[in-house]
């Protein structure tokens, strides 16, 4: 991991996934989760301090980047719920089959590589009744943002963007995830 992706894109990350309309859609969808939870792509812990204390046992926030999760460490302390944070991708959940009663997944899986797989350990740790919460990004309606967001990645700057998928509507990509 590069110094870029260490020490300066977690800023980015937080601060751009701290905007207002951002926290706004956080609010409305992270306190319904009850019991045991899996927050995926915990990030910097935006949403740790929308959990219900009432309602939440304990979180389990997913994070590979050791960028983000030391970002997080503010967030955690200050959490109304127990935060147990786990270093895997979403494509490796270290938990039992049907041990979560709750995954939340906010702003998450454009920067998870193997989305499909991701998907499929969310549902083999998720409870028979449990809920699934997300919240995510898609195709902007402005076409010069919608460009951007199809850019493929670039080599020569890997860095730059971390581990993210920069197109969020690469259909191609996402039918060969699926298809094995």
């Amino acid at each position: 991991m590069g110094l870029y992706e260490r020490y300066v894109l977690p800023h980015v990350i937080a601060w751009s996934c701290g905007s207002s309309p951002i926290r706004h859609q956080r609010r409305k969808v992270v306190p319904r989760a009850r019991g045991r939870v899996l927050e995926v792509g915990m990030g910097s812990g935006h949403n740790l301090a929308h959990y219900d204390a009432e309602q939440v046992e304990v979180v389990y926030g997913l994070e590979p980047s050791v960028g983000m999760r030391a970002q997080a460490l503010p967030a955690i302390a200050a959490a109304p719920v127990p935060v147990q944070v786990l270093e895997q991708p979403g494509e490796a959940i270290p938990l039992s089959d049907d041990s979560v009663d709750t995954v939340v997944l906010t702003f998450t899986l454009c920067s998870i590589v193997q989305a499909g797989a991701a998907l499929a350990q969310m549902r083999r740790v998720l409870r028979p009744d449990g809920l699934l919460l997300f919240c995510e990004h898609g195709q902007a309606p402005d076409g010069d943002v919608q460009r951007w967001q199809r850019q493929p990645i670039r080599p020569e700057h890997p860095a730059h963007l971390g581990e993210r998928r920069p197109s969020l509507d690469d259909r191609t990509q996402r039918e060969r995830e699926n298809n094995g």
